[in-house]
Order: C-alpha cells, then sequence, then structure tokens
C-alpha cells in the first residue's frame, strides 16, 4: 500500500474513533512500528492530528471542527433528526439555515417544497444545486475550513431579513446555554433567531454531554429542540425536546 492511502485509512480510522491508539493502527495497516509512526508524523505535521501521551492520538482541533471531518459522525442521528425537522416547514416559507453538517441532511429533506433557503454554509450549495432548491447565499469572507461565509457584509444583509424559520445546530446544548465553538456563527446565530419568526435547533445526542464556548442562545428560545431517543432520559421531558424515530422516516 502507497503511504498515502495508508495515512488516508489511518486518518479516517482516527476521525471514526477521535481517539486511537498505535496498536489499534498496526493490526489496521499490517505495517511494522516505523512505519505507521513516520505516517503519524506526516499526519501531524498537516495539522490533521495530534499525538498523545502514552501512544494515543487524536484529531486536531482545527481538523476536528472542520466540515469535512463533521459531516460523517452520528450521520445516523442527524439524518433521523432532519427528517423529523422537514414535517415542520410548510410550502413558501422563507428560511435561514445554518452551516452545520447536520443542517446539510435537512437539504434532501426539502426536495420538491416550494421554499427559498438563505444560508452562509457553503458546504451546502452542491446539495442545494442538486435538489434544485431556490437559494440566496449570504455573501462575506470565505472561511474554507469550517465552510462558512461570515464577517461585516453578513451580519448587516441579515439584519435586512426576515426569516419564517431558521433550522440551525449548534455545538454544545446545556443548561448554562446553546453555543458554538466558533464567535462569528455564535453573533450570526444570534441575528438569525432574533429575526425569525418560529426556531428550531437540530442537534444529535452527543452535544448535550459537549461543551464549547460561544453562547447564542437559551434553550427555551427554540420553539423546538430536535433530537434523537440516544439523548439522556432526563432531558426529553423538557417541554420543547422533540425526539426524532425511525418511524419519521
Amino acid at each position: 500500500m502507497i503511504p498515502y492511502v495508508r495515512q488516508s485509512q489511518i486518518y479516517s480510522y482516527i476521525k471514526m474513533k477521535q481517539i486511537a491508539y498505535i496498536d489499534e493502527l498496526l493490526d489496521l495497516t499490517k505495517v511494522s512500528l516505523p512505519t505507521v509512526r513516520r505516517d503519524l508524523k506526516k499526519l501531524e505535521d498537516e495539522g490533521k492530528i495530534i499525538l498523545l501521551n502514552g501512544g494515543g492520538v487524536k484529531l486536531s482541533e482545527e481538523a476536528e471542527h472542520s466540515v469535512v471531518a463533521r459531516l460523517e459522525v452520528k450521520s445516523d442521528e442527524k439524518y433521523l433528526i432532519c427528517s423529523k425537522a422537514a414535517r415542520y416547514i410548510e410550502n413558501n416559507e422563507f428560511l435561514y439555515l445554518g452551516p452545520g453538517t447536520t443542517e446539510n441532511y435537512l437539504i434532501g429533506f426539502l426536495a420538491g417544497k416550494n421554499v427559498t433557503v438563505v444560508t452562509n454554509g457553503i458546504f451546502h450549495l452542491p446539495k442545494l444545486v442538486e435538489y434544485k432548491i431556490k437559494t440566496i447565499v449570504v455573501g462575506g469572507q470565505l472561511d474554507h475550513n469550517y465552510g462558512i461565509t461570515h464577517g461585516p457584509e453578513v451580519f448587516e444583509e441579515i439584519e435586512r431579513m426576515n426569516f419564517s424559520s431558521c433550522i440551525i445546530g449548534a455545538s454544545a446544548v446545556s443548561d448554562e446555554g446553546v453555543s458554538s465553538f466558533d464567535r462569528d456563527v455564535s453573533i450570526i446565530n444570534r441575528k438569525v433567531i432574533s429575526r425569525s419568526q418560529r426556531s428550531l435547533l437540530i442537534v444529535d445526542s452527543t452535544k448535550f454531554t459537549a461543551f464549547s464556548h460561544h453562547v447564542f442562545a437559551k434553550a427555551e428560545d427554540f420553539d423546538a429542540i430536535i433530537t434523537t431517543a440516544k439523548v439522556e432520559i432526563e432531558l426529553r421531558n423538557k417541554e420543547n425536546i422533540i425526539i426524532a424515530d425511525v418511524s419519521d422516516l
């Protein structure tokens, strides 16, 4: 196996496992320890991973938050969540769609609906084109890693819009608030919620045990928080928590 292919295989495994150990990578690749160490050093030099004490390895913070890395995480939950969220979207809506990977799964469920989607999520564009969904891209500075436009132009344009619904994700949900890892995303989300008649939060179960820095809303600010049955049982009793399951497909 050529080094590039082997390194891609190792990187995919680390993305799936979140934390992997060298012994696992030796079993995976069937090569020598020095070869695996060279591969890991290459991935570290590229900024993709962080080597941990004790023979562990994890994604770097930048890679962990990149759209490409996050798109495959909890894909089964994201699909269920978006199948449920789509039921809340009516024809002729003018809606804001957040730039996250959970929101990306919603686009296929919007096919056939007469809606206009406003977004700053650049990674959404191929799907929006594929499903022929009327789209307005909010312009601004492009962040290639996170797949968003941001900056004062985005803020100003959103201030001139009124949305029937906004559908956004988050990095973490707790009693302290709903938050994002990115300051600009948090500012945009806060503005969008204030300009929407209805706000939906779509988050997989891991977000309820996660931590993130930039709070943009309280849980009660949302008309519905859509997640799956994998969320902790006590959370399901909250008034605005909606559980998606296979019956929604």
